[in-house]
């Protein structure tokens, strides 16, 4: 335990209780999700998009941690909106006891990253966003996750070429109209031949996801599964 722990103790971010980000009444009412399709988003096994869902621009997979609620939704917010970054490796923590305990839910995901070798890659913020931030919370996981399982990381490949309206508050088509060319590529890449791993933090309506995906494969990039912390 450093200093600043002793002057402000860690607090769990749902309940409060001292100790730590996630204590472990909280960590206790986490549910493991079922998969879903990414594109009709019906249960599939594993998180794969079904063959008759799957068309050339399409994400080829998805595969998320968590539900979107409880102390993982409250954590996701104070880590993006009131920078609480070292919650960070906490949050790790629990993610990584979720790939250790329900290693037969992620055999999609894992079959895809033993076999294709994805290139790691996160969805990217606007320049000005992340200045504002100081970081980047895809970048952050993205980072852990290609740790894990000893894949490469580039956060050179995508630029999000102009900054948008929050999709927060926003319909399903209008947060696809919202993220409409919202992504390029860099002008530097040169090799597409690759197949990629995509993280960003929630899936809401995978419009975000959805595009980034479309702007791969148009380049030449070849499977494309998305993977995110929650749904």
């Amino acid at each position: 335990m450093n200093l600043l722990d002793l002057i402000f103790p860690r607090t769990c971010v749902l309940c409060h209780k001292k100790g730590g980000y996630f204590c472990p009444s909280c960590l206790k009412t986490i549910k493991v999700p079922f998969q879903v399709c990414p594109i009709c988003e019906r249960q599939s096994p594993f998180g794969q998009t079904h063959n008759y869902c799957l068309n050339r621009y399409s994400l080829d997979g998805l595969f998320y941690f968590f539900n979107y609620e409880g102390i993982i939704r409250e954590a996701i917010h104070q880590l993006k909106y009131k920078f609480v970054t070292d919650l960070e490796s906490e949050f790790w923590q629990v993610i990584q006891k979720q790939i250790k305990e329900n290693s037969e839910k992620m055999i999609g995901i894992n079959q895809f990253i033993k076999n294709e070798k994805p290139l790691v890659i996160p969805i990217p913020l606007y320049w000005y966003k992340q200045n504002k931030r100081g970081f980047n919370q895809s970048s952050l996981f993205g980072k852990r996750l290609s740790n894990q399982y000893n894949l490469k990381f580039s956060d050179k490949i995508l630029i999000r070429r102009k900054n948008v309206q929050s999709q927060t508050k926003l319909s399903r088509k209008e947060r696809e109209q919202n993220v409409k060319g919202i992504f390029r590529l860099s002008p530097k890449i040169h090799n597409t031949n690759l197949n990629i791993l995509l993280v960003d933090d929630v899936w809401t309506t995978g419009s975000t996801l959805k595009e980034a995906t479309r702007v791969l494969k148009e380049k030449g990039f070849k499977k494309v599964w998305g993977i995110t912390v929650a749904r």
